[in-house]
Protein backbone atom coordinates (compact mmCIF):
# COMPACT_ATOMS: atom_id res chain seq x y z
CA UNK A 1 0.00 0.00 0.00
CA UNK A 2 1.16 3.52 -1.29
CA UNK A 3 1.62 6.42 1.42
CA UNK A 4 5.21 7.24 1.13
CA UNK A 5 7.14 10.26 0.22
CA UNK A 6 9.80 8.43 -1.93
CA UNK A 7 9.04 5.46 -2.83
CA UNK A 8 6.58 2.71 -2.85
CA UNK A 9 5.41 0.74 -0.06
CA UNK A 10 6.60 -3.00 -1.62
CA UNK A 11 9.65 -1.49 -2.50
CA UNK A 12 11.42 -1.09 0.99
CA UNK A 13 14.85 -1.72 1.19
CA UNK A 14 15.73 -5.56 2.40
CA UNK A 15 18.28 -5.74 5.07
CA UNK A 16 20.12 -8.87 5.95
CA UNK A 17 18.89 -10.24 9.68
CA UNK A 18 18.65 -13.29 11.18
CA UNK A 19 15.50 -14.81 9.24
CA UNK A 20 16.62 -14.77 4.96
CA UNK A 21 14.41 -13.28 2.83
CA UNK A 22 15.48 -15.66 -0.09
CA UNK A 23 13.97 -18.68 1.30
CA UNK A 24 11.89 -18.69 4.58
CA UNK A 25 13.20 -22.27 5.68
CA UNK A 26 9.79 -23.28 7.86
CA UNK A 27 7.40 -25.55 6.52
CA UNK A 28 3.57 -24.41 6.39
CA UNK A 29 0.75 -26.68 7.26
CA UNK A 30 -2.01 -27.10 5.11
CA UNK A 31 -5.78 -26.65 6.17
CA UNK A 32 -8.96 -27.32 4.81
CA UNK A 33 -10.31 -23.92 3.68
CA UNK A 34 -13.28 -22.85 1.18
CA UNK A 35 -12.15 -20.00 -1.25
CA UNK A 36 -14.70 -17.29 -3.13
CA UNK A 37 -14.48 -14.36 -4.71
CA UNK A 38 -15.81 -10.98 -2.87
CA UNK A 39 -15.62 -8.93 -6.05
CA UNK A 40 -13.11 -9.20 -8.65
CA UNK A 41 -12.09 -6.70 -11.61
CA UNK A 42 -11.01 -4.55 -8.31
CA UNK A 43 -10.15 -5.06 -4.44
CA UNK A 44 -7.06 -3.55 -3.54
CA UNK A 45 -6.81 -3.45 0.69
CA UNK A 46 -9.83 -4.68 1.77
CA UNK A 47 -10.75 -3.94 5.68
CA UNK A 48 -13.00 -6.28 7.00
CA UNK A 49 -15.29 -5.81 10.02
CA UNK A 50 -18.00 -7.72 11.77
CA UNK A 51 -20.68 -4.77 12.65
CA UNK A 52 -23.10 -4.24 15.72
CA UNK A 53 -25.95 -5.19 13.28
CA UNK A 54 -24.46 -8.43 12.71
CA UNK A 55 -23.15 -7.53 9.33
CA UNK A 56 -19.64 -7.96 7.97
CA UNK A 57 -18.21 -4.74 6.13
CA UNK A 58 -15.25 -4.70 4.05
CA UNK A 59 -13.91 -1.40 2.56
CA UNK A 60 -11.71 -1.50 -0.22
CA UNK A 61 -9.72 -0.12 -3.29
CA UNK A 62 -11.98 0.60 -6.83
CA UNK A 63 -11.44 2.81 -9.87
CA UNK A 64 -7.87 2.04 -10.05
CA UNK A 65 -5.09 -0.63 -9.73
CA UNK A 66 -2.24 -0.64 -7.18
CA UNK A 67 -1.65 3.31 -8.00
CA UNK A 68 -4.17 5.72 -9.71
CA UNK A 69 -5.10 9.46 -9.06
CA UNK A 70 -8.88 7.82 -10.01
CA UNK A 71 -8.66 5.77 -7.38
CA UNK A 72 -11.66 5.91 -4.67
CA UNK A 73 -12.71 4.19 -1.28
CA UNK A 74 -15.53 1.50 -1.79
CA UNK A 75 -17.70 -0.82 0.30
CA UNK A 76 -19.16 -3.84 0.58
CA UNK A 77 -21.66 -5.61 3.00
CA UNK A 78 -22.39 -9.49 3.86
CA UNK A 79 -25.59 -10.04 5.46
CA UNK A 80 -25.07 -13.99 5.37
CA UNK A 81 -21.51 -14.92 6.81
CA UNK A 82 -19.65 -14.15 3.79
CA UNK A 83 -21.81 -16.38 1.69
CA UNK A 84 -22.87 -13.26 -0.58
CA UNK A 85 -21.58 -9.73 -0.81
CA UNK A 86 -23.50 -6.48 -1.78
CA UNK A 87 -22.63 -4.28 -5.11
CA UNK A 88 -19.54 -1.57 -4.08
CA UNK A 89 -21.07 1.68 -3.25
CA UNK A 90 -18.35 4.64 -2.97
CA UNK A 91 -17.63 5.99 0.59
CA UNK A 92 -15.36 8.38 -1.08
CA UNK A 93 -13.84 9.69 -4.57
CA UNK A 94 -12.33 13.26 -5.04
CA UNK A 95 -10.85 14.15 -7.77
CA UNK A 96 -7.48 13.08 -6.42
CA UNK A 97 -6.50 9.23 -5.26
CA UNK A 98 -7.91 8.10 -2.57
CA UNK A 99 -6.14 5.22 -0.72
CA UNK A 100 -5.27 2.95 2.18
CA UNK A 101 -8.27 3.00 4.38
CA UNK A 102 -8.69 1.98 7.94
CA UNK A 103 -12.54 1.11 9.10
CA UNK A 104 -14.30 1.06 12.74
CA UNK A 105 -17.15 1.32 14.14
CA UNK A 106 -17.87 4.09 17.36
CA UNK A 107 -19.79 3.31 20.14
CA UNK A 108 -23.05 4.74 19.34
CA UNK A 109 -22.86 2.97 15.97
CA UNK A 110 -21.64 4.96 13.42
CA UNK A 111 -19.12 3.63 10.85
CA UNK A 112 -15.92 5.62 10.17
CA UNK A 113 -13.38 5.22 7.50
CA UNK A 114 -9.93 7.07 7.90
CA UNK A 115 -8.09 7.40 4.69
CA UNK A 116 -5.02 8.94 2.56
CA UNK A 117 -5.47 11.39 -0.50
CA UNK A 118 -2.33 11.89 -2.68
CA UNK A 119 -2.52 14.29 -5.80
CA UNK A 120 1.02 13.41 -7.00
CA UNK A 121 0.65 12.54 -9.95
CA UNK A 122 1.92 14.34 -13.30
CA UNK A 123 -0.42 15.33 -16.23
CA UNK A 124 0.06 12.02 -18.09
CA UNK A 125 -1.17 10.13 -14.50
CA UNK A 126 2.10 8.73 -13.84
CA UNK A 127 3.08 8.88 -9.87
CA UNK A 128 5.49 10.95 -8.73
CA UNK A 129 5.92 11.64 -5.22
CA UNK A 130 8.29 14.67 -5.41
CA UNK A 131 5.77 16.75 -6.97
CA UNK A 132 4.71 19.14 -4.89
CA UNK A 133 0.80 18.25 -4.55
CA UNK A 134 -1.17 17.78 -1.89
CA UNK A 135 -0.79 14.94 0.35
CA UNK A 136 -3.15 14.47 2.92
CA UNK A 137 -5.38 12.04 5.85
CA UNK A 138 -9.30 12.33 6.18
CA UNK A 139 -11.93 10.52 8.15
CA UNK A 140 -15.69 10.48 6.51
CA UNK A 141 -18.60 8.50 8.83
CA UNK A 142 -21.66 7.19 8.44
CA UNK A 143 -24.72 7.52 10.58
CA UNK A 144 -27.50 5.04 8.62
CA UNK A 145 -25.19 1.89 8.14
CA UNK A 146 -23.34 2.45 5.33
CA UNK A 147 -25.78 3.70 3.31
CA UNK A 148 -24.36 7.20 2.81
CA UNK A 149 -21.49 9.03 4.04
CA UNK A 150 -20.28 12.33 5.33
CA UNK A 151 -18.04 15.13 3.52
CA UNK A 152 -14.66 13.73 4.77
CA UNK A 153 -13.11 16.19 7.18
CA UNK A 154 -9.43 16.29 7.25
CA UNK A 155 -7.36 15.07 9.91
CA UNK A 156 -4.55 17.35 11.17
CA UNK A 157 -1.04 15.32 10.82
CA UNK A 158 0.90 18.41 10.67
CA UNK A 159 3.12 17.39 13.97
CA UNK A 160 3.90 13.63 12.01
CA UNK A 161 4.01 15.78 8.20
CA UNK A 162 2.15 13.27 6.58
CA UNK A 163 -0.38 10.04 7.96
CA UNK A 164 -1.93 7.29 6.60
CA UNK A 165 -4.36 5.19 8.30
CA UNK A 166 -4.32 1.56 8.19
CA UNK A 167 -6.43 -1.83 9.49
CA UNK A 168 -9.19 -2.14 11.69
CA UNK A 169 -9.76 0.85 14.17
CA UNK A 170 -9.86 -0.36 17.82
CA UNK A 171 -13.13 0.42 19.77
CA UNK A 172 -12.52 0.67 23.40
CA UNK A 173 -14.05 -0.66 26.15
CA UNK A 174 -14.52 3.57 27.48
CA UNK A 175 -16.38 4.50 24.26
CA UNK A 176 -13.12 5.86 22.68
CA UNK A 177 -11.85 4.58 19.54
CA UNK A 178 -8.23 4.33 18.10
CA UNK A 179 -6.99 4.08 14.86
CA UNK A 180 -3.41 3.03 13.40
CA UNK A 181 -2.15 6.23 11.41
CA UNK A 182 1.64 5.73 10.15
CA UNK A 183 3.94 9.06 9.17
CA UNK A 184 7.39 10.44 10.19
CA UNK A 185 9.01 11.99 13.12
CA UNK A 186 7.37 14.38 15.47
CA UNK A 187 8.59 17.64 14.87
CA UNK A 188 7.78 21.41 14.52
CA UNK A 189 4.31 21.99 11.98
CA UNK A 190 6.42 22.71 8.45
CA UNK A 191 9.57 21.58 9.37
CA UNK A 192 11.12 18.91 6.86
CA UNK A 193 11.99 15.46 8.54
CA UNK A 194 16.03 15.26 8.50
CA UNK A 195 15.69 11.72 7.18
CA UNK A 196 13.27 9.49 5.77
CA UNK A 197 11.52 7.88 8.76
CA UNK A 198 8.27 5.50 8.67
CA UNK A 199 6.70 5.90 12.97
CA UNK A 200 3.69 3.79 14.10
CA UNK A 201 1.06 6.04 15.97
CA UNK A 202 -2.38 5.62 17.34
CA UNK A 203 -4.96 8.66 17.18
CA UNK A 204 -7.55 8.69 19.45
CA UNK A 205 -11.39 9.59 19.24
CA UNK A 206 -13.77 10.15 22.62
CA UNK A 207 -16.60 12.09 20.05
CA UNK A 208 -17.75 9.29 17.80
CA UNK A 209 -14.66 9.85 15.62
CA UNK A 210 -15.61 13.25 15.00
CA UNK A 211 -11.90 14.20 16.15
CA UNK A 212 -8.96 13.04 16.58
CA UNK A 213 -5.76 13.73 18.17
CA UNK A 214 -2.50 11.92 18.30
CA UNK A 215 -2.14 9.74 21.29
CA UNK A 216 0.83 7.43 21.43
CA UNK A 217 3.59 5.61 19.46
CA UNK A 218 3.78 2.06 19.41
CA UNK A 219 7.10 1.84 17.29
CA UNK A 220 8.54 3.49 20.36
CA UNK A 221 11.03 5.48 17.98
CA UNK A 222 11.70 2.55 15.60
CA UNK A 223 11.03 2.52 12.13
CA UNK A 224 7.70 0.45 11.52
CA UNK A 225 4.26 1.68 9.53
CA UNK A 226 0.97 -0.38 8.78
CA UNK A 227 0.05 -1.24 12.02
CA UNK A 228 -2.46 -3.99 13.20
CA UNK A 229 -4.26 -3.88 16.71
CA UNK A 230 -5.88 -5.87 18.91
CA UNK A 231 -7.32 -5.78 22.64
CA UNK A 232 -7.30 -9.53 24.44
CA UNK A 233 -9.82 -10.39 27.36
CA UNK A 234 -7.03 -9.23 29.35
CA UNK A 235 -6.95 -5.48 28.43
CA UNK A 236 -3.93 -6.18 26.92
CA UNK A 237 -3.42 -4.35 23.51
CA UNK A 238 -1.15 -6.22 20.43
CA UNK A 239 0.75 -4.41 17.95
CA UNK A 240 1.51 -6.01 14.49
CA UNK A 241 4.04 -3.57 12.76
CA UNK A 242 5.67 -3.67 9.78
CA UNK A 243 8.92 -2.43 9.39
CA UNK A 244 10.46 -0.70 7.00
CA UNK A 245 13.73 -2.04 6.59
CA UNK A 246 13.34 -6.16 5.56
CA UNK A 247 9.54 -5.73 5.68
CA UNK A 248 8.72 -7.85 8.24
CA UNK A 249 5.66 -8.19 10.99
CA UNK A 250 7.14 -6.95 14.48
CA UNK A 251 4.93 -7.43 17.83
CA UNK A 252 4.36 -4.95 20.57
CA UNK A 253 2.50 -5.06 23.82
CA UNK A 254 0.23 -2.59 25.77
CA UNK A 255 -0.63 -2.90 29.09
CA UNK A 256 -2.25 0.84 29.50
CA UNK A 257 -5.07 1.39 26.67
CA UNK A 258 -2.16 2.10 24.29
CA UNK A 259 -0.77 5.01 25.85
CA UNK A 260 2.74 2.95 26.36
CA UNK A 261 4.03 0.21 24.25
CA UNK A 262 6.70 -2.59 24.82
CA UNK A 263 9.88 -3.06 22.56
CA UNK A 264 8.77 -4.62 19.37
CA UNK A 265 9.77 -7.89 18.66
CA UNK A 266 10.33 -9.71 14.78
CA UNK A 267 7.59 -12.31 14.05
CA UNK A 268 8.08 -13.19 10.50
CA UNK A 269 10.54 -13.50 7.78
CA UNK A 270 11.97 -10.39 5.39
CA UNK A 271 9.07 -9.72 2.93
CA UNK A 272 6.34 -10.83 5.24
CA UNK A 273 3.32 -8.17 5.92
CA UNK A 274 1.54 -6.24 6.45
CA UNK A 275 -0.40 -8.08 9.48
CA UNK A 276 -3.73 -8.26 10.34
CA UNK A 277 -5.05 -9.79 14.23
CA UNK A 278 -8.49 -11.15 15.78
CA UNK A 279 -9.42 -12.33 18.75
CA UNK A 280 -10.46 -16.04 18.61
CA UNK A 281 -13.65 -17.30 20.76
CA UNK A 282 -11.10 -19.21 22.64
CA UNK A 283 -9.07 -15.78 23.34
CA UNK A 284 -6.12 -16.86 20.99
CA UNK A 285 -5.41 -14.44 18.63
CA UNK A 286 -5.02 -15.00 14.94
CA UNK A 287 -2.07 -13.53 12.98
CA UNK A 288 -2.75 -13.61 9.15
CA UNK A 289 -0.06 -11.56 7.40
CA UNK A 290 0.48 -11.07 3.47
CA UNK A 291 3.51 -14.07 2.00
CA UNK A 292 6.04 -11.99 -0.59
CA UNK A 293 8.50 -14.37 -0.42
CA UNK A 294 6.81 -17.47 -2.91
CA UNK A 295 4.78 -18.74 -3.68
CA UNK A 296 3.10 -15.78 -3.06
CA UNK A 297 -0.09 -15.10 -1.30
CA UNK A 298 -1.15 -14.93 2.45
CA UNK A 299 -0.09 -16.87 5.88
CA UNK A 300 -1.97 -17.73 9.20
CA UNK A 301 -0.33 -17.75 12.66
CA UNK A 302 -2.34 -18.74 15.90
CA UNK A 303 -0.83 -17.55 19.37
CA UNK A 304 -1.46 -18.95 22.65
CA UNK A 305 -2.81 -17.70 25.45
CA UNK A 306 -0.85 -15.06 26.23
CA UNK A 307 -0.69 -14.02 21.91
CA UNK A 308 2.61 -14.99 22.16
CA UNK A 309 3.38 -16.56 18.32
CA UNK A 310 5.65 -19.02 16.89
CA UNK A 311 6.46 -18.63 12.75
CA UNK A 312 6.88 -22.18 12.66
CA UNK A 313 3.12 -23.23 13.40
CA UNK A 314 2.58 -20.82 10.30
CA UNK A 315 -0.30 -22.22 8.23
CA UNK A 316 -1.26 -21.85 3.96
CA UNK A 317 -4.74 -19.96 3.40
CA UNK A 318 -3.39 -18.30 0.05
CA UNK A 319 -0.46 -19.48 -2.35
CA UNK A 320 -1.43 -19.20 -5.93
CA UNK A 321 -1.57 -15.39 -6.31
CA UNK A 322 0.93 -14.78 -9.92
CA UNK A 323 3.20 -12.00 -8.08
CA UNK A 324 3.69 -10.23 -4.47
CA UNK A 325 1.37 -7.07 -5.05
CA UNK A 326 -1.15 -9.28 -2.75
CA UNK A 327 -1.78 -9.71 0.30
CA UNK A 328 -3.20 -7.13 3.08
CA UNK A 329 -5.53 -9.80 4.58
CA UNK A 330 -8.09 -8.55 6.81
CA UNK A 331 -10.08 -11.41 9.10
CA UNK A 332 -13.44 -11.61 10.48
CA UNK A 333 -14.99 -14.61 13.43
CA UNK A 334 -18.15 -16.02 12.27
CA UNK A 335 -20.69 -16.80 14.55
CA UNK A 336 -20.03 -20.50 13.99
CA UNK A 337 -16.47 -19.98 14.93
CA UNK A 338 -14.73 -20.39 11.90
CA UNK A 339 -12.71 -17.08 9.95
CA UNK A 340 -13.02 -15.48 7.11
CA UNK A 341 -10.09 -14.20 5.90
CA UNK A 342 -10.19 -11.41 3.00
CA UNK A 343 -7.23 -10.34 0.85
CA UNK A 344 -6.47 -8.79 -2.54
CA UNK A 345 -4.45 -10.44 -5.28
CA UNK A 346 -3.82 -9.10 -8.72
CA UNK A 347 -4.23 -12.68 -10.18
CA UNK A 348 -4.83 -16.64 -9.11
CA UNK A 349 -2.83 -19.17 -10.87
CA UNK A 350 -6.19 -21.39 -9.49
CA UNK A 351 -8.46 -18.55 -10.72
CA UNK A 352 -7.70 -17.09 -13.44
CA UNK A 353 -10.84 -15.20 -14.62
CA UNK A 354 -10.98 -13.71 -11.04
CA UNK A 355 -8.26 -11.29 -12.11
CA UNK A 356 -7.17 -8.29 -10.18
CA UNK A 357 -9.95 -9.69 -7.07
CA UNK A 358 -10.29 -9.38 -3.08
CA UNK A 359 -11.28 -13.08 -1.97
CA UNK A 360 -12.44 -14.70 1.05
CA UNK A 361 -10.99 -17.58 2.92
CA UNK A 362 -13.46 -19.72 4.62
CA UNK A 363 -11.76 -21.94 7.37
CA UNK A 364 -11.28 -23.32 11.09
CA UNK A 365 -8.04 -22.32 13.12
CA UNK A 366 -5.71 -24.99 13.59
CA UNK A 367 -6.56 -25.91 17.70
CA UNK A 368 -2.84 -27.35 18.52
CA UNK A 369 0.61 -27.22 17.97
CA UNK A 370 1.93 -29.54 15.26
Amino acid sequence: MLARSSMFAWMLVVTVTAWSAAADETVSRTIALERSPVITGQGYFPVALRLADGRIAAVLRGGAGHLGIEGRLEIVFSADEGKTWSKPTVVNDSPADDRNPALGQTANGDLIVGFWRTATYDETGRYNPKLDKPRNTWVTHSTDGGETWSEATELDVSDIGWGSPYGKMLAMPDGAILMAVYGGPVRPTGQQAAKREDHSYLYRSTDHGRSWSRYAECSRGGQFNETALVRLPSGKILAAMRSRRGAQVWLAESTDDGATWSEPKQITPDSVHPADLVLLPDGRVLLATGYRVGPYGVEGLVSDAQGNFDWEQRFTLVNDAISGDCGYPSSVVLKDGRVLTLYYATRSKEHPDWKVHCGAVLYTPPSSRR
